[in-house]
């Protein structure tokens, strides 16, 4: 449970940077490919047994595959043609579809690839109770740090260039420090279940709030309670545990919109 509560509040607080930059589908695509990299290792190691790729850790390489693509969408519309959403769509369809075909054909790992797929924090590796948290932490040092720089160039890049601000090494830093998350996060909880506390305790909190500050802080508060009650209710009523901790964000989702609704119309 401690997995998983770092994981929705740091995931929940990011999330609000997604929501303003308009790029929840970077998110999405970013966390197919962390699966895509986990797949892969296996699947390579399942081809050289015996070379030194059979000691390439899945965890390791799924942050540096990650941490590539989320570099390719920080610098993509500097160096291409192609529009951002035809590249962010190629992307989380050939990893989606690698994920399936080369899951296929591994022959040991599909427990894990499952988990990878659908989420399970109820068993987690022993590394991840540690690095999940820490990464955790230092993810929200980052942003404590930079949070005045993101903000601004999350709202407004063509100002915040016009104030000299450097917009692309902010960029990088963002999409290296969301890439990480998600590849740690996706290995812990699954793919739909990162996504899901990543876009909805956002969108939930804006639904109730209007300033910044307490939109951040609301969208955490809500990671973190989808993902501790999502695991609570999955143990005592054997459910999917990553298809539970999304549905608790979206029941969250769904009654943030009608308090919304309610206090508007009155």
């Amino acid at each position: 449970m401690l997995v998983a509560a770092f994981a929705g509040a740091i995931c929940g607080f990011m999330g609000v940077y997604v929501v303003l930059r308009r790029v929840v589908f970077v998110s999405a695509a970013l966390t197919q490919v962390a699966g895509f990299g986990v797949v892969l290792t296996f699947y390579l190691q399942s081809l050289f047994l015996s070379s030194l790729v059979s000691h390439i850790d899945p965890f390791i390489f799924s942050i540096f595959v990650t941490v590539l693509a989320a570099l390719f969408f920080s610098l993509k519309k500097d160096y291409m043609p192609i529009s951002m959403e035809g590249v962010i769509g190629f992307t989380f369809l050939i990893s989606s579809s690698l994920i399936i075909i080369l899951s296929d054909k591994i022959v040991q790992g599909h427990h894990e690839i499952h988990n990878i797929l659908f989420g399970s924090a109820v068993v987690v590796e022993p590394d991840e109770v540690i690095i999940v948290p820490l990464v955790s932490i230092i993810a929200f040092i980052i942003n404590i740090l930079l949070f005045k720089d993101f903000i601004f160039v999350s709202y407004d890049s063509e100002t915040a260039q016009l104030y000299k601000y450097p917009v692309k090494y902010i960029n990088l830093i963002f999409f290296i420090v969301l890439a990480v998350i998600l590849a740690i996060t996706t290995r812990a909880l699954g793919a739909l279940t990162v996504f899901s506390l990543l876009v909805l305790p956002a969108l939930s909190s804006m639904y109730l709030s209007r300033r910044l500050i307490i939109i951040f802080i609301l969208s955490a508060v809500f990671g973190l309670l989808s993902a501790v009650f999502g695991y609570f209710f999955s143990f005592i009523f054997s459910l999917p545990t990553g298809a539970t901790m999304a549905f608790a964000a979206s029941l969250i989702f769904i009654f943030s919109y009608i308090k919304h609704e309610l206090f508007n119309n009155s």
